[in-house]
């Protein structure tokens, strides 16, 4: 059998506002119908707490930005939040679903608003923010802990759909290699928030990822 040896590609250390803007500028390209500095502008304006997470949340800290056709943000009042994002955007049809208020322009998921009282994860990582600034906009982010414990969280939901859980694990693994000075309490603490165990769990999953191991998911 013959082994195509290519040099590894080292991911680029950048500051985490121009991780999120690479990632916006590529979502574009791929018909991106918000971006995150939009749904911050409208969230913003109405004064509602949210935090931008998934993959735009996930781009600022894996040094490897990538595409996605839509935004989520976690929130404590999706009533409210509802109501801005109708406003500025009528057009956009609306699903509310026990977990996740989503927004669609037609058949298309372009905006996902996660109930954060659905579970103690999202309510521990809307405390643990900061922000960055595109074109002038605010944007509420996570800390690279709780980006990191949101993409655990979601690569070991089994009813997540396997290749979803695959691209989940692709992010953890570059963002637990990326980024060197994590909390590690912090870490074992939002595991353990995600299920009994998870704390160690999570804490494995970077070790592995640091030494090059398959994850298991």
């Amino acid at each position: 059998m013959t082994r195509l040896d290519f040099p590894p590609s080292a991911p680029v250390r950048m500051p985490p506002a121009e991780g999120l803007a690479r990632g916006m500028a590529v979502s574009t390209l791929y018909g991106m119908a918000l971006s995150p500095a939009d749904v911050a502008g409208v969230l913003g304006r109405a004064k509602v707490r949210y935090v931008l997470v998934g993959a735009h949340a996930i781009n600022l800290y894996t040094g490897r930005p990538r595409a996605t056709q839509d935004v989520d943000v976690v929130t404590d009042a999706p009533a409210k939040a509802r109501k801005a994002i109708e406003s500025a955007y009528p057009h956009l049809t609306v699903e509310d679903h026990p977990v996740v208020i989503r927004f669609k322009d037609g058949p298309d998921e372009v905006l996902d608003l996660i109930k954060a009282r659905s579970a103690k994860v999202f309510r521990r990582v809307l405390g643990l923010v900061t922000e960055v600034r595109i074109s002038g906009q605010r944007v509420v982010v996570p800390t690279a802990e709780g980006a990191l414990a949101l993409k655990f969280a979601s690569m070991t939901t089994p009813a997540r759909a396997t290749d979803d859980r695959m691209q989940d694990a692709v992010d953890f693994s570059r963002v637990a290699k990326l980024q060197e000075g994590l909390d590690e309490t912090l870490l074992h603490e939002l595991g353990e928030l995600i299920y009994a165990g998870g704390g160690a769990a999570l804490m494995k999953a970077v070790a592995d990822s640091r030494a090059g191991r398959r994850l298991d998911i």
